[in-house]
């Protein structure tokens, strides 16, 4: 499936949102002292993205000195992903979790920071999500949507989870319906090596799989276990295929209207939660993988050289597509 037909699909509510966004102003004409902010994300509460999200809620309330209280709605009371960041380009909610598969519906080029087998290291992953290129791309998010990322944080390799089979080969992908995110860049991954790609919310996962909507989904060890996935799957095939993100992302119109010491304290906050979150993510990711052998879903180590050669020509065509090429040469370089 080509991206451009993917991102056809926003156009009419981009219109839709440039129409509206002048009255999500209203409300934060006037932002006073003891504001609440209304952060929502939809993974559950023992996650590491909400505790990244409690030890921001935390820090806000520190660096301003409690004029600032956060807000968390956890595990989906919002929707998905994707109502959430919606919810926040529209204004009704101050902050949201999102993360770059997602941004890539509004801002093409963010597919580039999720194709398959593109970082080095987690090292090298940090250095383009924190540098000049994650700036660059969160300032155009801004500009086309009024959502602006705060901070990076990172949600881990993400593997392939089945029903009935392990995957050991690209060709085990060949008509398998797996869950992907509703992102542009994991549909086409998937489309590229055979399988059946179908995004589905995440909080809808679990009865998806259990009913044979879909046969496999893929994540990460943290989502596979905080989601209860070893209860519908009986494998765990480490394709480690993507190494991925997420981001704390606030309404601009919101934030523009605090003060610059409390705009300083949310930036601040976010971004001490985050690299907390980055430091701590390698002992916790094994942690991840040891519970779900513990609850009996059965772990294979997989070859990443035959999916990578398998995907070889992808990202060169996916960046074409999305006019990306000198960003992914750069991402590259780096």
């Amino acid at each position: 499936m080509k991206f451009s037909d993917i991102s056809k699909k926003r156009s009419s509510l981009l219109t839709y949102v440039s129409c509206v966004g002048m009255a999500c102003l209203v409300p934060w004409a006037s932002a006073s002292a003891e504001t609440t902010i209304r952060f929502a994300h939809h993974i559950s509460t023992d996650s590491e993205q909400h505790l990244a999200a409690e030890r921001f809620r935390d820090l806000v309330s520190e660096y301003s000195d409690g004029d600032l209280k956060v807000e968390i709605l956890p595990a989906g009371q919002m929707g998905g992903q994707r109502e959430i960041i919606e919810s926040v380009e529209f204004g009704t909610l101050e902050m949201g979790y999102g993360e770059s598969g997602l941004y890539a519906n509004y801002v093409p080029e963010f597919g580039l920071l999720t194709l398959p087998y593109l970082y080095r290291s987690v090292d090298h992953w940090e250095d383009v999500v924190t540098g000049s290129i994650g700036d660059q791309l969160n300032q155009r998010l801004v500009e086309t949507t009024g959502i602006r990322p705060l901070n990076w944080i990172l949600s881990g390799y993400r593997d392939t989870y089945l029903v009935d089979k392990e995957i050991e080969s690209p060709e085990d992908f060949q008509g398998l319906k797996i869950r992907v995110p509703e992102s542009p860049v994991f549909v086409s991954t998937f489309s590229e090596l055979g399988a059946q790609p179908t995004p589905v919310p995440m909080p809808e996962v679990y009865t998806a799989m259990q009913t044979g909507v879909v046969d496999a989904m893929e994540g990460t060890p943290e989502a596979g276990y905080t989601f209860r996935m070893y209860e519908v799957a009986d494998h765990l095939s480490k394709t480690r295929h993507i190494l991925f993100d997420g981001s704390f992302a606030i309404n601009d119109a919101f934030f523009q209207s605090l003060s610059e010491d409390e705009r300083g304290a949310i930036v601040d906050a976010a971004r001490e939660a985050a690299s907390m979150q980055r430091a701590e993510w390698s002992e916790r990711e094994e942690k991840w993988l040891s519970e779900l052998s513990e609850e009996g879903i059965s772990i294979n180590d997989v070859d990443p050289e035959p999916f990578q050669e398998a995907l070889s020509g992808f990202r060169e065509e996916f960046a074409d597509e999305v006019g990306g090429e000198q960003i992914l040469k750069e991402i590259e370089q780096l």
